[in-house]
């Protein structure tokens, strides 16, 4: 675990102890239930609460320091007071990061982020370092970073998510990536960003930051100006920072060829997904990862829980796919679920509406229609605010008003789920709902 002085937290900014702690840092928390000995806590003050009324909850969880926006009286636990605690953490850790020796990896994208983390990380190999879950917020991101063992870590692969303009520059200062990598831009944040060049040119920053390489679809590499971009491209062609992918459904999965390499993807993932699998084959091919380590880590893949994963409850097989949504991930999601389910099965669909696409919410939410197989035997529960222009376009599309219900939330559908005689489930919708909470535990 990576340790810090107190005296470079006090330089690094611009802060005042109230007493020097006796013993390093090690690692930060914010939440004194996750606190473990030695971190220092982090009073941040949110709309909904403020982390200055923990302070004393942090001393006696075993927490060796604190960094405060103002002291707090008849407390024995070192206090570092800074003007906010937030700025002063991502300080901490971009002066960590330019005296870290692991070669940061960073990976940015609309959809399919995290998944395209782990699979990296996974091809890398152990010793590599990979960001928790998510972290990949103006919060997230100096986690992930000071979490990071330069003494362990040769390589850490780490993501980075914005929802507004100027929070790439802020990760982007934070991160300083020796490499960069954009998967995809997708409309997402719509009601920040306007366009989905608005989108690009945000994320491009993290492009623009890279050291040595960046990695991008081709149709973006013109906003790649600080170094040469290395494209992924499935068209043919020959150039020296093309890298060429071409997937093919299999029986199975897929087959991936790599730069004139074959690789076997064995899970019947979606197209966008296989996609992304190529790209993340492709970045580790060209940082020197074997053609045969890629193959023997590709097969210890697994989907993170919520992500495309599958779970048995009784007699019933639900697909879970409900961290998050936004139009080309609703696509995959069903491409990869209409692969693994049985033909024959009526299925209940569960759809949580998408957030965040601004002015277009309503069109693209009558557009998700056309992804679904629509058979007589199948339901729909649309849930959320957008439910009725979900139910609009399945009637577009062929289904009846008999197979659609709508619900403004999830616990207002709960009982109509449980009393369903169905077997298989597909849960999809942004993460506000929840979803997973429908799984009914005792069938």
């Amino acid at each position: 675990m990576a340790k810090f002085d107190p005296n470079d937290l006090q330089h690094w900014t611009n802060g005042v102890w109230s007493k020097v702690p006796q013993v390093p840092v090690e690692g930060f928390c914010f939440d004194t239930r996750k606190l473990t000995k030695n971190a220092c806590f982090l009073a941040l003050e949110t709309a909904t609460n403020d982390g200055h009324l923990y302070v004393k909850t942090a001393h006696d969880c075993g927490a060796s320091a604190a960094i405060v926006e103002h002291f707090i009286e008849d407390c024995d636990l070192p206090q570092l007071r800074v003007e906010n605690t937030l700025s002063a953490f991502q300080s901490i850790a971009r002066a960590y990061r330019q005296i870290l020796p692991t070669k940061i990896i960073a990976l940015t994208g609309s959809a399919g982020k995290t998944s395209a983390k782990e699979l990296l990380s996974l091809l890398f190999g152990e010793g590599t370092f990979k960001s928790h879950e998510n972290l990949n917020n103006t919060l997230g991101v100096p986690f992930s970073l000071t979490q990071i063992d330069g003494s362990v870590h040769k390589i850490a692969v780490l993501e980075a998510g914005i929802s507004e303009k100027g929070e790439m520059d802020t990760l982007a200062s934070m991160l300083q990536p020796d490499v960069s990598i954009l998967i995809n831009v997708e409309p997402v944040h719509l009601e920040h960003f306007g366009t989905l060049e608005n989108i690009a040119i945000e994320k491009a920053k993290l492009l623009n930051a890279a050291k040595e390489r960046a990695y991008c679809p081709k149709q973006f590499s013109y906003l790649s100006k600080n170094v040469p971009a290395c494209v992924f491209s499935d068209a043919c062609e020959n150039s020296e920072n093309t890298i060429l992918y071409h997937i093919t459904p299999t029986k199975n999965g897929w087959e991936c060829i790599v730069q004139s390499q074959m690789f076997d993807v064995p899970f019947l993932l979606g197209h966008r997904m296989a996609q992304t699998f190529a790209m993340m084959i492709g970045v580790a091919l060209n940082e020197g990862i074997s053609a045969s380590n890629i193959q023997a880590r590709l097969l210890r893949w697994k989907p993170l829980a919520n992500r495309g994963s599958w779970q048995s409850v009784g007699n019933r097989r639900y697909f879970i796919d409900c961290y998050n949504a936004n139009p080309s991930s609703f696509e995959n999601s069903l491409e990869g679920f209409y692969r693994e389910v049985p033909k024959d099965v009526p299925i209940v669909y569960i759809i949580g509406t998408m957030l965040e696409l601004g002015d277009q919410s309503a069109v693209f939410h009558r557009v998700l229609g056309k992804n679904f197989r629509i058979r007589k035997e199948d339901v729909f529960a649309c849930i959320g605010t957008f439910a009725e222009n979900i139910k609009e376009g399945l009637l577009q599309h062929g289904a009846h008003a008999s197979q659609i219900y709508t619900f403004q939330s999830t616990e207002e559908a709960r009982l109509w789920v449980e009393k369903l005689p169905h077997t298989y489930f597909y849960l999809k919708g942004s993460r506000k709902y929840q979803l997973e909470n429908l799984i009914v535990r005792q069938v």
